[in-house]
């Protein structure tokens, strides 16, 4: 947690001269980001009430969430996170808060493999967790497109797994 917490504050003071200039309609972009981010990691905080912990692994009482944010986004709080970093280093327009973000990507991702492979076998995350996953399906559903609403009948997720394994 602590660094991710330290990642999080490079986003915002990470030193380094600007490489890019941030013409206004880029700016529009990040601030839509960063919006949609700060929504999405409210209403995953929301979501998951008592819930929520800074430990990657859920509490013992914890549910798997699978309305709300959760039908649509896995892991919304990692994704808005993701997404505001990146509106972040888009406004910066400093090469060293790319370095930055990236290394808050891959921690995060670590998390998230981590606690896939501590969930129990049989445990509902696990049932709707598809077994191997390539790179550009971890990657996309890090950045919200939904890859993780793998459907608990077992002949869907094996079509899943098979088109992503």
């Amino acid at each position: 947690m602590a660094i991710q917490l330290l990642l999080l504050a490079g986003l915002f003071w990470t030193p380094g001269s600007r490489t890019w200039s941030t013409p206004a309609w880029l700016i529009g972009i990040a601030v839509l980001m960063i919006a949609a981010a700060s929504l999405a990691v409210m209403a995953g905080a929301v979501e998951l009430g008592r819930g929520l912990t800074v430990s990657p692994l859920p509490p013992a009482a914890a549910q798997l969430r699978t309305t709300g944010v959760y039908a649509c986004v896995r892991h919304p709080i990692y994704s808005g996170l993701l997404l505001g970093g990146a509106g972040l280093v888009l406004l910066s327009g400093r090469l060293t808060r790319v370095w930055v973000w990236l290394a808050l990507l891959a921690l995060l991702w670590l998390k998230v493999d981590w606690r896939s492979v501590r969930s129990p076998p049989g445990s509902p995350t696990m049932a709707r967790t598809p077994p191997r996953r390539r790179v550009w399906f971890r990657l996309r559903c890090a950045v919200g497109a939904g890859c993780g609403r793998a459907s608990p009948d077992p002949a869907s997720r094996h079509a899943v797994t098979a088109v992503s394994g």
